[in-house]
């Protein structure tokens, strides 16, 4: 009992920590709004702050994601807590060294870093060298970033969730103190307030980091001065980590190819992808992912246990469930996309802005549904142990995606447009190829009856979406500001979705029970 009620609080607390997480990165995103706008700054930006993510994901991501909890558990099974805590430091310091060396690396030769974002517009392009300037900073988040992630895992590995899940709200905090300081001193020095920007974001990493570090000593963790090359439980996670390294790659150059086509278009390609992304992502992240981190669970279990049939009928279940989630919210966020994005609507981001990003998050809300199908298929594929398949389509369709990219990302074709098509592509692409491979994997699911409650959930939308705009009608006043976009989304949308979910209810959709019931209780 008492066991029970510790996994409850737990689990209320990381929820809670995530939330501030989810809540403080939507302010850092409306802070970087109102400081940069949607300008060349922005872009070069986004470019090179993503780049510490994408080397580190490279680098050591797959790792310490996929494969560093499951051998840290089994050393900790099989040499008791010195065992796992002896894995732990070999890691800590193997990450250190390397991605220390890295980060060395990476600032002394920016210009070759940044060049793989932006090589269709040149090493001379405005974009390109305040990416540059940046990333000279931005580098050193590459270690951070590493220790961070080390001490994730063996907190999450000891069952200590709340500041792993917390710390980024705190980076996201001193972030947005630095898009404050910048918009205080551009005026009046443009280049000491690039630096102070660059210096800031680089320090929500380092505290992210140093934060977690009181909960790991708490936890009985020591550190060693050990560094092992042959240590076997190192290859053990590495053989694991194959797999997940794989679709790491795709998913890099996917990245790499749509920031650098997205620049064809003109130089702040990269920042209205970034702003319509902020919140096409959103849904799932805060919502659907609950329900797949879930699902993942019993999945697993049904797989070990070689349940096939209770197995399909989680995946039966999971896909049914997902979709009812996501096709109301993706309705939502097409018809009230100018709606959502006027509350950006402050500082340098102007009304032109409003009207061009959300006319990409339009486009790009289409593919919502297949992206969030994909992302339970991850958990799937992950529960009956066949990841390295998923990553190998997932590859593999990367390369029509960035063809894509390449064709239809410049002026003379559809712009910007272009991304969001190429996406849906791709998504759709994978939908219908890992489902067919699921097929044989575990056996025939009902997908028949997953797409007709699918077009019944689709139906309630579109119902739900003209009751929000017949609302919105006599609410709208005309003018873009945060406060006109908030009471249309508050009002209209809530009007939607709860029309949308009566109306599921009426057609009698099994999935909706067991949802509302797995939401209260995660």
């Amino acid at each position: 009992m008492t066991k029970t009620r510790n996994i409850a609080k737990s689990t209320a607390a990381m929820a809670a920590a995530t939330l501030s997480s989810r809540i403080t990165g939507l302010l850092r995103t409306w802070m970087m709004a109102f400081a940069l706008g949607n300008t060349v700054i922005t872009s070069a930006y986004q470019v090179a702050n993503n780049m510490p993510n994408v080397i580190f994901d490279l680098v050591a991501g797959g790792l310490l994601g996929a494969a560093f909890i499951p051998i840290f558990m089994l050393e900790k099974e099989k040499h008791g807590k010195s065992g796992g805590n002896k894995f732990a430091c070999n890691i800590l310091n193997l990450t250190i060294v390397v991605l220390g060396v890295l980060s060395i690396l990476a600032t002394i030769f920016a210009p070759a870093v940044i060049a793989t974002q932006t090589f269709t517009v040149g090493n001379t392009a405005h974009v390109t060298e305040t990416a540059i300037l940046f990333f000279r900073i931005f580098a050193f988040q590459i270690l951070f970033y590493g220790i961070s992630g080390v001490l994730t895992a063996v907190l999450n590995g000891e069952l200590v969730y709340f500041m792993p899940a917390f710390a980024p709200a705190i980076n996201n905090i001193v972030v947005i103190a630095s898009f404050m300081a910048y918009a205080i001193i551009a005026p009046t020095d443009a280049n000491t307030a690039l630096i102070v920007l660059a210096i800031g974001t680089t320090l929500g990493v380092v505290v992210q980091c140093i934060m977690q570090i009181p909960s790991l000593i708490r936890s009985g963790f020591k550190w060693e001065p050990i560094f092992s090359l042959k240590d076997p439980a190192l290859f053990a996670a590495l053989k694991i980590a194959i797999p997940t390294f794989i679709y790491i790659v795709g998913m890099l150059i996917a990245f790499t190819c749509r920031n650098a086509f997205s620049l064809q278009v003109g130089e702040i390609g990269p920042s209205t992808i970034l702003y319509a992304w902020t919140w096409y992502q959103l849904p799932y992240g805060v919502i659907a992912v609950s329900l797949s981190r879930t699902m993942f669970t019993e999945m697993s279990e049904a797989s070990a246990k070689n349940d096939i049939k209770r197995l399909r009928g989680q995946v039966n279940i999971g896909l049914s469930s997902t979709l009812l989630l996501i096709i109301p919210l993706a309705m939502l966020m097409f018809m009230l996309a100018n709606p959502l994005m006027s509350l950006f609507r402050a500082g340098q981001f102007n009304t032109d802005d409003v009207k061009l990003v959300a006319s990409i998050l339009q486009v790009w809300v289409i593919s919502l549904p297949f992206y969030s199908v994909i992302m339970y298929l991850y958990n799937v594929f992950a529960a009956i142990k066949k990841f390295g398949t998923f990553a190998l389509v997932s590859c593999l369709a990367v390369i029509l995606q960035c063809f894509l990219y390449w064709i239809l990302c410049t002026p003379n074709s559809i712009g910007l447009y272009g991304i969001p098509i190429a996406d849906l592509v791709y998504y759709v692409l994978c939908c219908i190829v890992l489902l067919i491979i699921l097929k044989t994997k575990i056996g025939k699911f009902n997908i028949a009856e997953i797409v007709w409650r699918a077009i019944r959930v689709l139906f309630a939308s579109i119902i739900g979406c003209t009751v929000s705009m017949f609302i919105s009608n006599f609410i709208d006043t005309g003018n873009v500001s945060i406060l006109n976009g908030l009471l249309i989304l508050i009002v209209a949308g809530g009007a939607g979705l709860i029309a949308t979910f009566l109306l599921c209810w009426l057609f009698q959709i099994p999935e909706i029970k067991m949802l509302m019931r797995k939401i209260f209780k995660r």
